[in-house]
């Protein structure tokens, strides 16, 4: 009798063993809809990082796949939901290096432009993201002068120029209480328009001037 339970018990471990072996397995070889599906449902559960994995087997296994130029849209458009912004503008760079025609262009443009303003989650400590970002802006806007988004880009322009103007404004504040009035005067800004300071969590302020 014991012997029988020791067997059973033997080969339940075994069996659950094998089972998850099988559940680990990576798919190989599948078709280009396959993967396009799996792309799809992985990032409906919230597992980019694994539809990331499903892209790259798509790529590799059916590079001229009709999927593909639809899931680097649907990637990016993922990650950047999950503020992961670096990676948004890859699939977006991607896209438009790729598939994107003369029209398209311009509208890979504008989202790049809106994927580097999102990024900007503290305006205190990115200053160079703020103007590198509000650079890419101006460039769009140049090449792109009668753009149909030339008012989303010209409002994200205006809230970076007024963001960097409160900073100058916080840098003269800070050699104004070090008794240095003549380095505050060169960063003093004058704002003409009411404006509502960038804000900013009480728990963070303590590490700002």
């Amino acid at each position: 009798m014991k012997f029988n339970i020791k067997s059973n018990l033997s080969i339940l471990a075994l069996s659950l063993f094998l089972l998850g072996c099988a559940n680990n397995k990576q798919p190989i070889n599948e078709t280009a809809l396959f993967w396009h599906n799996s792309i799809y449902k992985n990032i409906m559960l919230l597992d980019v990082d694994t539809a990331d994995d499903r892209f790259t087997s798509l790529e590799v296994e059916h590079p001229n796949s009709i999927y593909i130029p639809t899931d680097l849209l649907i990637l990016a458009k993922a990650h950047l939901y999950n503020q992961e912004y670096q990676l948004a503008l890859f699939y977006i760079n991607e896209y438009e290096k790729r598939y994107a025609n003369r029209y398209e262009k311009e509208w890979c443009e504008y989202q790049k432009a809106k994927i580097r303003f999102f990024s900007i989650t503290n305006p205190y400590t990115n200053q160079k993201n703020i103007m590198d970002t509000l650079n890419f802006i101006n460039q769009v806007i140049s090449i792109y002068p009668n753009s149909v988004y030339k008012y989303e880009l010209n409002t994200m322009k205006k809230k970076l120029e007024v963001t960097l103007l409160i900073f100058d404004n916080k840098i003269a504040s800070l050699y104004k209480k070090l008794d240095k009035p003549k380095a505050a005067e060169i960063y003093k800004k004058n704002i003409n328009t009411p404006v509502i300071p960038p804000h900013i969590p009480w728990y963070k302020k303590i590490f700002y001037w």
